[in-house]
């Protein structure tokens, strides 16, 4: 019940300041963009016939086609609007609910009830979490719902973006908590909780710089730094490979006319090679190590953040 009692408050908070509005309009928003775009034995054609793209390298209207195409809009969701846009309007949209907690006069209320500190920190944790997770819901939901009865195109599979969305948020929240227990101040957590985010990627991407230019390798110290430095923080990136994959999107590459792969000289040929190998390594990552190890550094974030919220003065 305590714990039912947070998750309404968030909600009320979300409503009055309309952020949950705002998110459920840009869902369906996306869902009707995707519902614009029809599939022809030789075409896809936007905003209902008015503009054709032909297609003289797939049929859309094959197995193949369909699943080609779909798998193109699953890597764009999962990469894009699941990835960078989505999260960074969760974040936008849960970064003040601590600080309002902890304000003098609201935090009044829940300390004068039989509650511990460290059970009503988790509380409102959670409680946040069940926000994403309807947005969550509502977003892929609708767009599972637009490929299956617009295309055709039922991928069942991709209804586990949902849990990995909620996870992905997780992922950068903790630091977004921790900053707003220790500073007060909603703008700072979500600044420094983007900042970290950065701050995650950026192993990993010199990472994959070395592996695609294996001449880089030569620098063995520094790609063992790197390698190292990637394993520790969350493992964002994985998240969108995981989904691609789950969902059976194949690979993005795939998505591109088989021509496109044939021109070009040599060197552009081998650098898709190199991008192929690269996207077939993270598709083929363990998703038990990647989560878990994430989960761990995320632990130890909230454990930090919890501490800091039972010792603090209000």
């Amino acid at each position: 019940m305590q714990f039912w009692t947070l998750v309404v408050d968030g909600f009320r908070e979300s409503l009055d300041r309309k952020i949950f509005w705002v998110m459920a309009g840009f869902a369906v928003l996306v869902a009707a963009m995707m519902a614009c775009i029809g599939m022809e034995a030789d075409r896809v054609t936007i905003l209902f016939g008015l503009w054709d793209i032909e297609t003289d390298h797939y049929n859309p209207l094959s197995v193949l086609g369909r699943s080609h195409i779909a798998g193109l809009v699953v890597y764009m969701l999962t990469f894009l609007l699941l990835g960078w846009v989505g999260t960074i309007l969760m974040i936008i949209a849960t970064a003040g609910m601590f600080p309002a907690m902890m304000r003098r006069g609201s935090i009044d209320v829940p300390l004068s009830k039989p509650l511990g500190r460290y059970r009503l920190f988790l509380y409102k944790y959670f409680a946040s979490m069940v926000f994403v997770l309807l947005q969550a819901t509502i977003f892929v939901g609708l767009t599972f719902l637009v490929m299956g009865i617009r295309w055709g195109v039922w991928l069942p599979g991709y209804l586990l973006s949902i849990p990995l969305l909620v996870l992905l948020f997780s992922y950068v929240y903790c630091v977004s908590v921790l900053v707003a227990v220790r500073t007060g101040s909603g703008v700072a957590a979500t600044l420094l909780s983007i900042g970290a985010w950065v701050l995650y990627i950026c192993p990993a991407m010199a990472v994959q710089t070395f592996d695609q230019f294996p001449s880089l390798k030569k620098h063995e110290q520094i790609y063992r730094t790197m390698r190292v430095a990637a394993w520790i923080p969350p493992k964002t990136g994985d998240i969108p490979y995981l989904a691609a994959r789950w969902a059976g999107a194949g690979m993005s590459l795939d998505m591109l006319p088989p021509s496109w792969m044939q021109v070009g000289t040599q060197s552009n040929r081998a650098q898709f090679d190199s991008a192929r190998e690269m996207e077939e390594r993270e598709l083929a990552k363990n998703a038990f190590v990647s989560i878990g190890s994430s989960l761990v550094f995320e632990a130890v974030i909230v454990l930090l953040a919890m501490w800091s919220f039972a010792r603090k003065d209000f």
